[in-house]
């Protein structure tokens, strides 16, 4: 008889921690940043955004573009519409849920090298007036785990002519690139991103922490006072 509330605690301890694994999994997740080559010596991109803003739904995002980089297009995806202004692109016009992921693609000449590391910056905006700035880079003052620019490196590059014509996406078709129209606006993607994230990751920890320590308190005084037959 003693041992039956040690178990079901074991139990609740048990599915608490699942619990605990689950939401971490999205609360450490980063926004992501891959690379290919395209024909005409240009490179296709595509940024990674794995989950909201502390449980709110992405609404829009913004990617520094590299220096030097020109001839930059977009891809418009369901509601998102890309745009393009001097120093990023944007997309607008979507919903994330909090809970998912989206790609962002796009395209563009760089003017680095094959080899080379070139970081995009990036900010997703949510609703409830929150946002995640990705714009950390390696050596600065903050740490690099915490909130990490998306980063590629630059694939070598197909330089044969791209095809006259291209082909144009049917009618009510999910995805259509193009020449993304000019922003009226561009505020750079810097240093001065949202520390949303960051807070909220230091709450989850606090909360963690609590529940873990209130566990091993009850676990300890069960353990040495056991419930009597």
């Amino acid at each position: 008889m003693h041992m039956a509330l040690p178990r079901r605690f074991l139990i609740a301890s048990a599915a608490s921690l699942t619990a605990i694994v689950a939401l971490a999994s999205p609360a450490f997740a980063h926004a992501n940043a891959s690379a290919k080559a395209e024909q005409a010596g240009r490179t296709a991109i595509t940024v990674s955004i794995e989950h909201g803003c502390n449980g709110n739904p992405v609404t829009g995002v913004r990617v520094a573009l590299p220096s030097g980089a020109t001839a930059v297009t977009g891809t418009n995806s369901g509601a998102w519409t890309s745009t393009v202004s001097a120093t990023e692109i944007s997309w607008t016009g979507g919903s994330m849920p909090a809970n998912s992921s989206a790609d962002f693609d796009f395209s563009l000449v760089l003017a680095q090298p094959a080899g080379e590391t070139v970081t995009l910056p990036t900010i997703q905006t949510c609703t409830n007036n929150t946002e995640i700035a990705w714009i950390q880079a390696a050596g600065g003052e903050k740490s690099e785990a915490t909130q990490p620019a998306p980063k590629i490196v630059v694939p070598a590059n197909n330089t044969s002519a791209a095809p006259a014509t291209t082909a144009v996406a049917a009618a009510g078709g999910s995805s259509t690139t193009a020449v993304a129209r000019m922003a009226t606006e561009s505020n750079a993607v810097t240093d001065a991103g949202s520390e949303t994230n960051a807070s909220g990751r230091y709450v989850f920890l606090g909360v963690c922490a609590v529940i873990v320590i209130g566990a091993g308190v009850l676990f300890l005084k069960y353990r040495k006072h056991p419930t009597k037959s």
